[in-house]
């Protein structure tokens, strides 16, 4: 028995390790697809809306998946220009910051007691942040490289999900027919919600960082609003770095003066009311994932997929949740995923 026992946890730990390296094996397909799928979720009740004003259902696929393509195109050229410039201006970022920790030292070391500060701002150049700008920007244009695959995904995803409930409603017996779809129903809705309500609110974020930084003529709003977009997906961490890196950029600009600090608490403002009183009222009720769990997932997905991952690793896991929240025989592990 207990050697058995040994031979099941033994299988379970390979097994898992042979799926993690098909998953990071098999990323320029299963991430597209992935993109696609969540995509799919997110501009369904725009088709449901088409729909319900009389307009062909193919019509209105068509429409939104157009659209979709020409805004994720117009916006991959413009971030590229705005990454060209933020390239060329570099060099002079960080000797700005380099200026900057040496007046910082000079200044801390006329107090009583050793600050160790300026050491560890030296360990944070602007050379680190542009690899995090640029290496969000490359997983977006590695993306817009796979951008044909994604529309075709999104295509046959939209087109399936109308004719899954006829095929099971033919391949079992009525009352399991009936049991399924109800709980496909149910599952598809609370997906629907969350993606489409994340997606909305990423986006308004975005936008509201683009108008602020806008508003105070700090260079790069555009990447810097795609950057907040992108990392309103993460929870906790990427509201902390969208927040840091407008306002380093702002400090870098304009130095000691009262800009930087009007940005800071003008994204910080933003952030909290969108998380704490918008994003509650939108969604109803929380997902109520474990931080630790949410931790471990963005470490796993970022070692899988780096970026792309970290960006996807928190859809992915509340997907998770609700699919076993849904699942009488799941709802274990769905509650072992809570707080």
């Amino acid at each position: 028995m207990g050697e058995s026992k040994a031979t099941k946890y033994s299988a379970v730990i390979v097994a898992s390790f042979i799926i993690g390296v098909i998953i990071k094996l098999t990323k320029p397909v299963l991430f597209p697809f992935l993109l696609a799928l969540f995509v799919s979720y997110a501009i369904a009740p725009v088709i449901d809306i088409l729909v319900k004003i009389r307009v062909p259902r193919l019509m209105a696929l068509v429409l939104v998946v157009t659209l979709i393509f020409a805004v994720f195109y117009l916006l991959g050229l413009l971030l590229y220009a705005s990454a060209s410039s933020f390239m060329e201006v570099l060099p002079q970022y960080n000797s700005k910051l380099t200026s900057l920790v040496q007046d910082l030292t000079e200044v801390l070391n006329h107090l009583p007691f050793k600050v160790d500060v300026p050491s560890l701002i030296s360990q944070f150049n602007v050379d680190k942040v542009a690899g995090l700008l640029l290496g969000t920007v490359g997983s977006f244009f590695s993306f817009l490289g796979n951008l044909l695959l994604v529309v075709v995904f999104i295509i046959f995803i939209l087109a399936g999900q109308e004719k899954l409930t006829k095929k099971i409603i033919l391949a079992f017996p009525e009352e399991r027919a009936n049991q399924i779809v109800l709980i496909l129903g149910s599952i598809n809705g609370q997906i629907q919600k969350y993606l489409a309500v994340k997606t909305f609110l990423s986006l308004i974020n975005g936008l509201l960082v683009f108008l602020i930084l806008l508003l105070f003529k700090v260079d790069f709003a555009l990447l810097l609003g795609f950057l907040t977009f992108i990392l309103n997906f993460i929870p906790s961490f990427g509201s902390i770095i969208a927040t840091l890196v407008p306002t380093l950029v702002a400090f870098l600009q304009y130095g000691n003066s009262m800009v930087p600090l009007w940005v800071l608490l003008s994204i910080a403002l933003t952030d909290a009311i969108l998380g704490n009183f918008v994003d509650p009222k939108l969604m109803g009720h929380s997902l109520n994932l474990s931080p630790l769990l949410v931790l471990v997932t963005l470490l796993f997905w970022a070692w899988l997929w780096g970026i792309a991952g970290m960006v996807l690793a928190v859809p992915i896991l509340a997907v998770m949740k609700i699919v076993l929240e849904n699942i009488p025989a799941l709802k274990s592990w769905a509650v072992l995923m809570s707080k």
